[in-house]
């Protein structure tokens, strides 16, 4: 099937992966026979597949994947996750249903709202930026752009993997810093890890996903900073289901064992960096 990396998911794209998830629990990674099926069948990353399968786990074991399933995919899901019978003849109509749109779109796609745009991120200008803070008006750099264009070219060299998203509301437009289409991550990129920056970043992400939601975009959250948190606003990040990315000496790491930027490992993202667990066996 064509390549649908960046596209919203289907029902049937869900129900599928979700029948994988209940039959092997996370026993599944990159080059997992049945994980390459689906890549091929549903035209997405291997790597996007098993990323699905932990939001899977989140949704039927709260605290112990990646985020859970939010409005029609969930409510779809609660009717057949109890009921072996309902959920493979579900599976098996979806199935048949991709199999026949190969070189178009699923028949129940998700479709985006017209007003939210895929756009090209934002490149750094060499001019400074002013913002208020809670206590003066300052100067800021362009620390963010700076950080934010280091981070594209790393993760993004040919361009077609990290865009941002525009989202229009009442009179202005909001801007989401970073989407990465391949493992379906929100990224807010702020100059510092301090606790000023990383609370307005964990109500910006938040602010940006319930608009998403309305489009049936799924992501998961993340912040870019130019060094780790503390342990303490950590914690912060984590207790809001957050992973925050900074930069090493020649690439970049993350608060989840690697997950956020390597969604194609056999990792679980469970919230917190102390949690991840490396599991050879499903639930």
């Amino acid at each position: 099937m064509p390549s649908r990396e960046g596209q919203p998911w289907s029902l049937d794209e869900y129900l599928i992966v979700g029948e994988l998830w209940k039959r092997r629990g996370r026993a599944v990674g990159r080059s997992d026979s049945e994980v390459l099926e689906l890549a091929d069948l549903l035209g997405r990353s291997p790597g996007s597949i098993s990323y699905r399968v932990g939001n899977f786990a989140g949704t039927d074991h709260p605290g112990r994947g990646l985020k859970p399933l939010t409005g029609t995919p969930l409510r779809e899901w609660e009717k057949v996750r109890d009921d072996p019978a309902a959920l493979l003849a579900a599976v098996r109509d979806a199935r048949a249903r991709l199999a026949s749109a190969r070189g178009g779109q699923p028949a129940n796609e998700l479709r985006s709202e017209r007003d939210l745009r895929i756009v090209p991120p934002e490149k750094p200008s060499t001019e400074a930026i002013f913002y208020l803070s809670e206590e003066r008006a300052t100067e800021a750099t362009q620390t963010e752009a700076i950080l934010r264009e280091k981070f594209r070219s790393w993760r993004d060299p040919n361009g077609d993997r990290l865009e941002g998203i525009e989202i229009p509301v009442g009179g202005s437009t909001l801007r989401v810093d970073l989407y990465d289409q391949a493992s379906s991550l929100l990224i807010e990129v702020k100059a510092k890890p301090d606790r000023f920056h990383l609370r307005l970043a964990v109500g910006q992400l938040f602010d940006y996903r319930r608009y998403l939601k309305r489009s049936d975009i799924d992501a998961n959250l993340a912040v870019l900073v130019p060094e780790p948190p503390s342990a303490d606003l950590m914690d912060l990040l984590n207790s809001a289901n957050i992973g925050a990315i900074w930069p090493t000496a020649d690439s970049f790491s993350d608060s989840e064992g690697g997950l956020l930027l390597n969604p194609t490992t056999d990792t679980t993202w469970v919230g917190t960096a102390a949690a991840i667990q490396l599991e050879a066996e499903g639930e």
